[in-house]
């Protein structure tokens, strides 16, 4: 069942009309949540129980969320150059890119993703969009003023969106399930707007959530809060298709398991075949009528004799079961095993195609495939991903998009508390690809690049978790401690140091010492020579 959006006009969220449609809005809201629930099941098959279970939900899910979600996203703030500058100006006679300080603004960005764990945050909510086909976080500031944004379950959580064109975000409805002391179930609900927040609870308890039974919500006293984000401070993502990952491959997985389990009830039998004997009457019979203590035969309500299995005739059987050799009275005799047999070749295929297809119809490699082991390289690997990689570019564009709103909301915040002026259009939205690299490979193509890109560009791009700006420090400190050496070592050879004093302080006190290659080459000759003076 494909899951539809949530739409109402504006002011069905209203807080006039809320209190009197919020049973209406549940009605919608909760087939949505009891089918991602659904889902999820077939994602844990916690509750699955078939004797044969080949979970491809989870390893559809896990390859696809890993691929796309196990690397945290990037968040960089672009700098517009002096051209750039210029043209936007003429064209929009607006100045853009004077009132960020470009350092300042990334340290601000840097320091929110790492007070909020984004590689944990993004892996989430990329994790419930494959399994669910919708994700969601709060945006909120905490007690210690920290901008936060924290992921909340798509099992319990579904947005509201407007007409409009494209259509907006105008709520998020949230739903739990309180246990009472009676061994009942309250259900509670929050809903959360551009304007406030409020709970209502259900004033009847139920054995169960199901769509059938009746529900009468009512508001929380004391529960209203004011949101001032002038935006509804959340994040959401949800499938246009209204389906998750691998919604559309659960009847080939049910077929998959089907073959398997056809298999498996076949060998079952084989194990506990009857043995077939021709030619051969046994001295017993197989059943005899069951008596009373006067030997009368006892018969059922339909006045038949009720019959039992004849110990004697299973000894029998058991004798000729165990026996080395057994005989029959003439030549049309015959003893064998009824069995059931197995086209294997057959069955072999119609499993691997059930799989196969499941597989091929998400773009999810089989780890299992011989090109797939064979790919011994980055870019092997690349082209069997290429297919996931296609069915990925929705999300990447959802998620980029409802990345850079998240930071919007979180930018006019700060911007309105510090009275600053960012521009959240300045952050780049960076998703990376989760994939083996050759991290050799990378490291030289990057240095090829030194010279036409800044050092602290090519630190960032290094396959390593580096800090560039504190990387640079150390590189200024270690070079200033190499010029103090040097300078040392000249004066120990009895070269005149002043030129080299002046070289550092005239015009500009905090120039850094510079030496051309052939003074560095001299300097280093130097220093070897007093070196092995000093050792002799």
């Amino acid at each position: 069942m494909a899951q539809k959006r949530i739409q109402y006009q504006d002011d069905f969220l209203s807080e006039e009309n809320i209190n009197n449609n919020i049973s209406i809005l549940w009605g919608k809201a909760l087939p949505i949540l009891l089918h991602r629930k659904y889902l999820y099941e077939r994602f844990t098959r916690e509750n699955d129980t078939s004797d044969v279970i080949v979970a491809l939900e989870q390893y559809i899910s896990i390859i696809a969320s890993g691929y796309f979600g196990g690397k945290e996203p990037q968040y960089k703030v672009q700098k517009v150059n002096e051209t750039q500058k210029g043209i936007l100006k003429k064209i929009f006679n607006k100045i853009f890119g004077e009132k960020n300080n470009s350092d300042e603004f990334q340290a601000i960005v840097d320091y929110i993703t790492k007070y909020n764990d984004n590689g944990s945050f993004f892996y989430d909510v990329v994790l419930d969009f494959i399994v669910t086909g919708a994700c969601y976080g709060l945006v909120y500031e905490n007690k210690d003023n920290e901008e936060v944004y924290a992921h909340t379950s798509s099992l319990n959580s579904v947005a509201i969106w407007n007409y409009d064109t494209p259509s907006q975000k105008i709520g998020l409805l949230r739903a739990w399930f309180e246990n009472t002391a009676s061994g009942g179930i309250e259900t509670h609900l929050e809903i959360i707007t551009s304007t406030y927040k409020k709970e209502f609870v259900d004033g009847i308890e139920k054995k169960s959530i199901t769509e059938s039974v009746e529900y009468e919500f009512k508001e929380v006293e004391n529960s209203k809060k004011e949101v001032l984000w002038n935006d509804v401070p959340i994040f959401a993502v949800e499938s246009p298709t209204g389906l998750c990952f691998f919604e559309n491959q659960i009847k080939l997985i049910q077929k998959h398991e089907q073959v398997i389990k056809n298999n498996a009830n076949t060998f079952e039998y084989n194990d506990n075949a009857k043995l077939k004997i021709t030619g051969f009457t046994p001295e017993n019979d197989a059943l005899i009528p069951v008596t009373d203590k006067n030997g009368e035969p006892e018969v059922d309500e339909n006045g038949k004799p009720i019959m039992i299995q004849n110990p004697d005739r299973v000894k029998e059987d058991n004798a000729i079961l165990n026996a080395s050799v057994f005989y029959t009275p003439d030549n049309s005799g015959d003893i064998d095993w009824v069995i059931k047999n197995i086209n294997d070749t057959a069955s072999e295929n119609h499993k691997k195609t059930s799989l196969d297809e499941a597989l091929m119809t998400c773009g999810v490699p089989n780890v299992t495939d011989q090109g797939f082991t064979n790919a011994d390289n980055a870019a092997a690997l690349e082209k069997k991903f290429f297919p996931l990689e296609q069915f990925l570019q929705q999300p990447h564009h959802l998620f980029k998009k409802e990345l850079l709103r998240m930071w919007e909301m979180i930018i006019n915040r700060i911007n309105l508390k510090r009275n600053t002026e960012y521009d959240f259009r300045d952050i780049e939205v960076i998703l990376n690809r989760n994939l083996p690299q050759n991290n050799q490979e990378i490291i030289d193509i990057w240095l090829k690049l030194r010279g036409l890109l800044s050092d602290k560009t090519i630190i960032e791009h290094l396959p390593y978790d580096l800090d560039a700006e504190s990387e640079l420090a150390e590189m200024d400190i270690q070079n200033q401690e190499n010029i103090e050496k040097n300078i040392q070592n000249m004066a120990k050879m009895g070269q005149d140091v002043s030129n080299v004093a002046l070289n550092t302080t005239k015009d500009n006190p905090n120039k850094k010492f510079e030496q051309d290659d052939e003074v560095k080459k001299d300097n280093i000759k130097q220093s070897d020579t007093i070196t092995k003076k000093e050792e002799k």
